[in-house]
């Protein structure tokens, strides 16, 4: 991007992330994959670790929270509310320890919870996210198509920036939007691949789930750099 682009990412970090990656705006679906592939070795535990930390938690949480409501609509919806302000933090954790690992951060299983002082405003992007997509849906669907790949940045960037919500979704926005047809492609093909990894009795998973994260995580390092306190 120029530096007149009047889309460009707001942000005060640094270009470049800890292992000094440059932002790179022309990177191709298929260097991403092989980087994200390489990157995988040493990192599967790592990854499937936190994965299994989420749904440990979650499952509990859901069980304890479905007895609960006792067959209440009302208390369900609570239940759901609750779950998600719990758990939320710990996806996003798992985003960040592919985008940690993707600059060279040493990175472990503890790292899940790290996010959890930002509960309240992950919950609240979480909230808005889907409203707003699903309002695009309404108006024809191909908004809503298009909001929900160009917030695929906002997460990370509300926790690795210290971003704003609203400024984390539009900065989101502002640097997919560019190159939206490519994170597109990079995501359908990614879900084809996971897809076809299950087939096999879902073996193939240890390996195409963290990979396809590290693939997320090498396009926000090279769409909007990681900054140097992650």
């Amino acid at each position: 991007m120029s530096d007149n682009n009047p889309d460009q990412i707001p942000t005060s970090q640094p270009a470049a992330g800890p292992g000094n990656h440059e932002v790179n705006p022309d990177w191709t679906i298929g260097e991403v994959l092989s980087e994200a592939w390489k990157l995988k070795d040493g990192f599967k535990g790592t990854y499937w670790g936190a994965l299994l930390i989420y749904a440990v938690i979650t499952v509990v949480i859901t069980g304890v929270l479905e007895f609960i409501a006792n067959d209440s609509s009302m208390m369900k919806v609570i239940s759901q509310l609750i779950t998600g302000f719990i758990t939320y933090p710990l996806v996003v954790g798992m985003m960040m320890i592919a985008i940690k690992r993707s600059v060279g951060i040493p990175t472990n299983v503890a790292m899940v919870f790290d996010y959890y002082p930002k509960t309240m405003p992950i919950f609240l992007t979480y909230l808005l996210m889907p409203l707003l997509i699903f309002i695009g849906f309404l108006l024809l669907v191909l908004p809503g198509i298009y909001l929900a790949i160009a917030y695929a940045l906002a997460l990370p960037l509300l926790v690795d920036k210290n971003m704003g919500i609203w400024e984390a979704m539009e900065a989101s926005r502002k640097a997919i939007t560019p190159c939206w047809f490519r994170v597109f492609g990079l995501f359908l093909l990614g879900g084809i691949i996971l897809m076809i990894s299950a087939l096999p009795l879902g073996i193939g998973l240890i390996w195409t789930v963290p990979f396809f994260g590290l693939a997320a995580a090498i396009v926000y390092r090279n769409l909007v750099g990681v900054s140097q306190s992650a």
